[in-house]
């Protein structure tokens, strides 16, 4: 169960636009900006699940796939990978995001605009992460 509504929700566009504003509103108190938004608000929100960050929940969602592929890749704990196939049939969302994980950190090497945060880069590496492709192999 969760409060992830997708921006664009056909079945209830007015449901879309409210999501859309609260997490608008967070945002602008996090950035301590006017904002219309309470801690009472986000302690209701939270109390029920509600997402703020959409991009972040399925950054997470990738991240306990790959934590999932990496345990099943062997049953050995000394030979497990994340190592997950470009053309990955089971999941493909997974084996784009893992080629984009490693493009973003290149970029970020490279002082260039990036998604790729420390956090990210040390959940990652956690679970073992390789950052090149060739090496990884």
């Amino acid at each position: 169960r969760h409060c992830n509504v997708p921006q664009n929700y056909p079945p209830n566009k007015p449901l879309s636009n409210w999501v859309t504003n609260q997490r608008t509103q967070y945002r602008l108190l996090q950035e301590e900006k006017k904002s219309q938004m309470t801690n009472e608000r986000i302690r209701r929100l939270e109390a029920i699940g509600f997402v703020w960050s959409a991009t972040e929940a399925i950054w997470n969602e990738r991240l306990a796939e790959l934590t999932a592929f990496q345990k099943q890749s062997s049953k050995d704990p000394d030979q497990r990978h994340c190592n997950v196939p470009q053309n990955y049939p089971p999941n493909k969302p997974l084996s784009n995001w893992v080629t984009n994980q490693r493009t973003q950190y290149r970029l970020l090497q490279e002082e260039k605009k990036s998604q790729m945060t420390n956090e990210r880069i040390r959940r990652l590496e956690a679970i073992g992460f390789v950052w090149s492709a060739t090496e990884a192999i």
